[in-house]
């Protein structure tokens, strides 16, 4: 009996430690390669990911294979960011893609997530936060006062230099903590810098700078409008109250959900707020 044969399902050959064996002596790549994708013993698939070489047919098991186990084994394995950032984009799956970004170090490659709407949200999100370019967080630091915002980009800028300048001119500059925003968006994609500010989730002065994005409009705008949204939900009041006085002009818009979220909110102050909101914006004139 040939090899393939002791491989193939139990209802051929039952003895797992059989089949252990003739995939430890198996060369032919193509049968490794259909043992990771579809056998339903999880040592077999193991084995069989173990077994195979190079990037490429390691991509075929993260994209194509019928276990979840087996994929993430695959990826495991690969070092080439830049298939770790195709099988992202072709499998959405939650575990694959934390695995993938575990593997991927090339800023690049994290940068050319972030910024491809090809991916999901989410995806872009925690790419943001890895590459952490260095330049726009230093201006993100300088350009706000909230201590979170700043600790939180702080932390990311890895130049002692860099992050002691921008912390010394947002020292400076903590009177008028959003004056750089418009700044900041002329050198930088808006969607990139929303994603970033959507991402810091305890500071005002995110929010502040995601109502800048929306004012402007376009794409970004409308993914600003998206993030303040989730910020209306955020546990602490003065956050969601922020995030009311940013969605101002996108209010009219959202009557519905506004007085959805009237009816619910827990805090008084919000719910005054949100009342006044959506009786400003039904009392506008149609454009």
């Amino acid at each position: 009996m040939s090899l393939a044969n002791f491989l193939k399902p139990r209802h051929l050959h039952s003895d797992p430690a059989v089949r252990a064996r003739a995939m430890d002596s198996l060369a032919d790549e193509a049968i490794l390669l259909r043992m990771a994708c579809e056998d339903p013993d999880l040592e077999i698939r193991h084995r069989a990911v173990d077994r195979l070489k190079g990037n490429d047919v390691l991509r075929s098991v993260a994209i194509e294979g019928q276990h979840l186990d087996a994929r993430l084994k695959a990826v495991a394995r690969i070092d080439d960011a830049t298939i770790l950032a195709e099988i992202m984009r072709e499998r959405k799956n939650p575990d694959l893609m934390m695995a993938c970004f575990e593997q991927i170090k090339d800023q690049q490659v994290l940068e050319a997530i972030a910024r491809d709407p090809a991916y999901n949200v989410t995806a872009r999100r925690i790419a943001i936060n890895m590459f952490a370019d260095q330049d726009l967080l230093a201006d993100i630091l300088k350009s706000v006062r909230a201590p979170a915002l700043r600790q939180a980009a702080a932390e990311k800028i890895e130049d002692p230099e860099l992050r002691l300048e921008a912390e010394r001119q947002a020292r400076l500059e903590q009177t008028q903590p959003d004056k750089n925003m418009d700044r900041i968006l002329e050198h930088y994609d808006p969607e990139v810098v929303a994603e970033m500010l959507g991402a810091f989730r305890d500071s005002t002065a995110a929010v502040r700078g995601l109502g800048v994005i929306l004012a402007r409009g376009g794409d970004a705008g409308e993914r600003a409008a998206e993030l303040l949204g989730r910020f209306l939900l955020h546990a602490k009041p003065e956050i969601r109250l922020e995030a009311l006085t940013q969605m101002r002009p996108v209010a009219a818009s959202m009557a519905d959900e506004l007085t959805e979220l009237a009816e619910k909110d827990p805090d008084p102050a919000v719910r005054s707020a949100l009342t006044k909101l959506i009786c400003e914006a039904g009392s506008k004139p149609d454009a």
